[in-house]
C-alpha cells in the first residue's frame, strides 16, 4: 500500500505564521497597487477613505479599507457589463467565466485569467488533500457542471491531487450504480444532500450502500459536514469516512478542508487570500484566535481578473484553534451558518444548521423551516418527512434545545440531488412545500 505525503504543499500549509504574514503583506501591496491602477471601482473606494495603496503596509491596515458587498458588485456589473468596473483584466486575458450561485440574489459574472484558474485549482487541491483525497483514489465528482464555480473549479482541484476524477455532475444516479463495478470509485465529492439521494436510489434497486465499498465522502456546499449527527448518519449509511470542505463561489471554488483530526476546517488559501473576522453587526475587526466568532471577510492576494477586496461573505465562523496535530498552520474553523439565513424568534437567534443537527439526531433526513411572518412569531412551522407520529416529541426537543416554540407538520418534501432547501421565507414571497 502506498504511503502518501501528509500535505499537498508542505511549504505553504505548514509555514510559520510570521512567514505567512510576510507573504500576505508582499502580495497585498502588489494587489492593491494593481487594483488602484486598473479598477475605477477600487480607486474610488480607496480615495473616498482617504487612502492610497502605499498607506496599507501591514495586515492590520486592511481594516482601514471599506468593505465590498455583493450588492455593490451586482450594481457595478449592471452599470458596466459584463464584468463591472471592479475587474482588473482585459477581455483578451479572460479564459473562463463562471456565475456565483445567486442564492441570495442575481448571480455575479466571475471572470478568470489563466493564472486565476491555476491558483483556484491549487488552493482547492490543498483543501481536498487535507480532506483525504489521494492519487490512488477514483473520485466521483457529483456537483453541477452548469454555470457555477463548484463544478469545473473543484473538478480541477481534484485532478490536481493526482486522483482519477470522474466528471459525473448531477442527474446520473441510476447510471452511476449501473457502472459502479466498472468505475470502482473509492471516494465521492458532493453536497451533503447528494449521498442521501444516491443511497435512496441504491436501496430502490435492492442495493445496500455499505456494500458498494465507498471509503470516503468529501462534502461541500452545505453546513451539514460539521454537524456531528449528520456526519454520523452519513457514515452509518455508507460505511465511509466523512470529511468536510468549505468554499465560496465568489472567492474561489474550495478554500478550506478538514484534516484527519476532523476538528474543524483548515484555511487553505495562504498566499492567495487574506482572511479576516469581523463583528457581523458593527463590522469591527475580531482577532482570529481560539473561541472567536464573527463574519468571514476575504481579500484576494493573487487574483488577476476580478479581485475582491474586503469582501463580506455573510458566513458566520467560529475559530476552533490556530494549531493542529497534523502540522497545518491554517487556522481551524467551523461555519455556524449565514447571517442572512439566521432568523430571530422573540430575541432568540436561530441558524438552520442548529435545527438540522437536532433533526439528524432524531433520525430525520428531510425538513423545512417555514417563516410566514416578519418579525417571526412562534410557533414556527417546521415541515418534517417520515416522523411516524412523533410530531409532539420533535416539537418538545426543539423547545428544549433551541428555546423557541414550533409546530411540527408531517409532509412529503421535494427530492433533489443538489443542495436541499431548508428555509422558506413565505413573508418575502418564497413558496413553501405544500
Amino acid at each position: 500500500m502506498t504511503t502518501w505525503a501528509r500535505y499537498f504543499d508542505e511549504r505553504l500549509e505548514t509555514m510559520p505564521p510570521a512567514w505567512t504574514r510576510r507573504l500576505e503583506e508582499e502580495r497585498l501591496a502588489e494587489q492593491l497597487a494593481r487594483c488602484y491602477e486598473r479598477s475605477p471601482f477600487y480607486r474610488r473606494k480607496l480615495e473616498e477613505a482617504g487612502l492610497r495603496p502605499e498607506h496599507v503596509e501591514r495586515v492590520e491596515d486592511v481594516a482601514r479599507i471599506p468593505f465590498t458587498t455583493k450588492d455593490e458588485l451586482r450594481a457595478a456589473q449592471a452599470e458596466d457589463p459584463p464584468f463591472g468596473d471592479f475587474a482588473c483584466a482585459d477581455v483578451i486575458e479572460i479564459v473562463r467565466i463562471h456565475l456565483s450561485s445567486g442564492t441570495t440574489g442575481k448571480p455575479l459574472v466571475i471572470p478568470y485569467t489563466e493564472r486565476d484558474v491555476a491558483t483556484s485549482a491549487e488552493v482547492g487541491a490543498r483543501a481536498v488533500w487535507a480532506a483525504g483525497v489521494r492519487p490512488d483514489d477514483t473520485v466521483l465528482h457529483c456537483l453541477s457542471y452548469s454555470f457555477y464555480t463548484g463544478g469545473l473549479s473543484d473538478h480541477a482541484s481534484l485532478e490536481a491531487t493526482g486522483a482519477a476524477m470522474v466528471p459525473v455532475g448531477l442527474g446520473q444516479s441510476a447510471r452511476i450504480l449501473e457502472l459502479w463495478r466498472e468505475l470502482r470509485p473509492t471516494a465521492l465529492f458532493s453536497t451533503i444532500t447528494y449521498p442521501l439521494h444516491l443511497a435512496e436510489t441504491a436501496r430502490e434497486r435492492g442495493i445496500d450502500p455499505r456494500d458498494l465499498g465507498l471509503a470516503k465522502l468529501v462534502v461541500t456546499g452545505e453546513p451539514g459536514g460539521q454537524v456531528t449527527a449528520t456526519r454520523r448518519r452519513m457514515e452509518e449509511l455508507w460505511g465511509a469516512t466523512v470529511t468536510d470542505t468549505y468554499g465560496l463561489s465568489d472567492v474561489w471554488g474550495t478554500l478550506a478542508g478538514e484534516c484527519e483530526e476532523r476538528n474543524g476546517l483548515h484555511f487553505s488559501g495562504q498566499g492567495a487570500t487574506l482572511a479576516e473576522l469581523v463583528d457581523p453587526e458593527t463590522g469591527d475587526p475580531v482577532a482570529i484566535e481560539e473561541g472567536a466568532r464573527g463574519e468571514l471577510v476575504f481579500t484576494h492576494l493573487y487574483r488577476e481578473a476580478a479581485p475582491l477586496i474586503r469582501f463580506r461573505t455573510r458566513d458566520i465562523a467560529e475559530i476552533l484553534g490556530l494549531e493542529c496535530p497534523c502540522g497545518r498552520t491554517g487556522f481551524r474553523f467551523t461555519v455556524a451558518g449565514r447571517s442572512d439565513d439566521m432568523f430571530r424568534v422573540r430575541g432568540v437567534n436561530v441558524f438552520p444548521s442548529a435545527v438540522e443537527e437536532l433533526m439528524r439526531e432524531q433520525g430525520v433526513d428531510r425538513f423545512a423551516i417555514v417563516l410566514e411572518t416578519f418579525p417571526v412569531e412562534p410557533p414556527v412551522r417546521i415541515l418534517v418527512e417520515g416522523v411516524n407520529g412523533r410530531e409532539r416529541e420533535l416539537a418538545q426537543a426543539v423547545r428544549a434545545r433551541l428555546d423557541f416554540t414550533c409546530e411540527i407538520t408531517a409532509a412529503t418534501l421535494p427530492r433533489t440531488e443538489a443542495k436541499s432547501k431548508t428555509l422558506y421565507r413565505v413573508y418575502d414571497g418564497e413558496e413553501a412545500p405544500a
